[in-house]
């Protein structure tokens, strides 16, 4: 009896000693004193002058291309963790990295690809590449569709496995390459170029899935376009619906609604066009309670698509003197994925199963128009702010999400206590990020006062 009390006593204290290892309380102290968000302040400060784009009188010069990112064979689709990374089945329609090229004194990129996310290991094995051709990756700005049944195989850790399917590193190469091959042959077709920006109102569309009729979106279509000197036209649209049209029981390689508003566009409005994901978080498509998702996503193409063409044609388009590419640091709390409202594993359990990659904003300012690259699924009702801050500089901003690195969701703090996928399980680095990610923006679109 008493060598069973002993082994009881023992396997006690092993197992709290084990759930004191594993977890902690939810840390909610103020995000302003904390040392991450001094380090954030001190490097904006003291960076201040790289948010100032230089003046520059050489004409600038634009290119464009695509190549196909459908593999081989079958891989794990992307998005669906219930899928258990079974492969698709058939192709509905291809996959694609699309580039566009802007020289001018230097030379950058903007990336698209048909993917759920660019996931962190795709961006390392493009980082590699990058001075091979020229480039560096401050000057590269990447994004994503975020569809949700494009290839997997890209996540080399059990989080990123549970989304993608088993890891496959020849996968991230390919996808790396592509990415390279993208930029080379848009630099074949390089011509002087002037670009304009549009915006239009696309709300029936899109809803706020997390608290619906509670919360808000972001229901504008933003439009980057450039037009060649030989007539040529390209369009680079941002909409904030999820690329969900397709459910998980849909086991084919598509690009959801994206693909079909692209195509179309090209078809139609312009000689090439791009999409990415705006400012996903919270909101989806219309039309989850048709029956057919077909239905469901030929809707969301065509009336997205016809948001565009009513009002591509008017883009005043004009010559620009300016341009800059930056890669922030971003600094954030110590992983906090919760079991429970107030309750943790700590960040050594997180930093195992889904490793430990650095977070990053990137910015891409083009003439008065800036292309703002979020590591996350970034929330619609957290825009209104950053966009009041954009029209007090005279900018025009496009914030997207999926940059090349990945936090989770950023949602607005107000919803951080409540029991929801994005709020709960995909909410990985604590409160307050909603607020301090639209602090961060704002201060990234100030520009140091130029002395007389």
């Amino acid at each position: 009896m008493k060598i069973i009390k002993k082994i009881a006593l023992g396997l006690s204290v092993f197992l709290v000693l084990v759930l004191c290892l594993t977890f902690t309380w939810v840390d909610r102290t103020d995000y302003r004193t904390t040392s991450y968000y001094q380090k954030m302040t001190e490097w904006l400060l003291k960076n201040r002058s790289v948010f100032q784009p230089q003046i520059d009188t050489t004409n600038l010069k634009v290119g464009w291309a695509k190549v196909n990112l459908t593999p081989d064979s079958p891989l794990a689709t992307a998005g669906y963790g219930n899928r258990k990374g079974m492969p698709y089945k058939s192709i509905h329609d291809s996959i694609y990295v699309r580039a566009l090229i802007f020289e001018k004194g230097a030379k950058y990129a903007v990336l698209s690809c048909d993917m759920l996310i660019i996931p962190p290991e795709v961006t390392l094995a493009l980082k590699a590449k990058l001075s091979q051709i020229g480039y560096s990756w401050n000057t590269v700005f990447v994004g994503a569709t975020h569809t949700h049944n494009s290839i997997g195989g890209w996540g080399k850790n059990a989080i990123g496995e549970l989304f993608a399917g088993k890891y496959h590193p020849d996968v991230v190469e390919q996808i790396a390459s592509k990415m390279i091959k993208a930029i080379q042959l848009a630099e074949q077709n390089t011509e002087s170029a002037e670009v304009g920006f549009g915006i239009t109102d696309a709300k029936a569309f899109i809803f706020n899935r997390l608290v619906h009729g509670k919360g808000t979106v972001d229901p504008n279509i933003r439009i980057l376009k450039i037009r060649k000197q030989s007539g040529k036209t390209a369009l680079l649209c941002t909409y904030s619906a999820h690329a969900t049209t397709l459910n998980a029981d849909k086991l084919i390689l598509s690009r959801d609604y994206p693909g079909v508003l692209v195509d179309k566009l090209e078809q139609n409005q312009a000689d090439f066009a791009v999409f990415m994901a705006g400012s996903v978080g919270s909101t989806g498509p219309i039309g989850e309670e048709m029956p057919d998702d077909f239905k469901q996503l030929n809707t969301v193409a065509e009336g997205v698509y016809q948001k565009i063409a009513s009002i591509q044609k008017n883009i005043f388009i004009t010559k620009i003197d300016k341009i800059n590419g930056i890669t922030l640091p971003l600094y954030l709390r110590e992983p906090q994925v919760r079991v429970s409202q107030n309750w943790r594993f700590r960040p050594w359990v997180f930093q195992t199963f889904f490793g430990d990659y650095p977070a990053e904003i990137k910015v891409f300012q083009i003439g008065n128009t800036v292309l703002l690259g979020t590591p996350c699924d970034y929330s619609g009702e957290l825009m209104p702010e950053v966009l009041a801050e954009a029209r007090h500089h005279q900018l025009n901003l496009i914030v997207t999400s999926f940059n090349g690195s990945y936090v989770g969701y950023i949602t607005h703090d107000r919803h951080y206590d409540l029991n929801s996928y994005e709020t709960r399980v995909m909410n990985w680095y604590g409160p307050q990020n909603g607020v301090y990610f639209q602090e961060i923006i704002k201060q990234t679109l100030k520009r140091p006062e130029v002395k007389q």
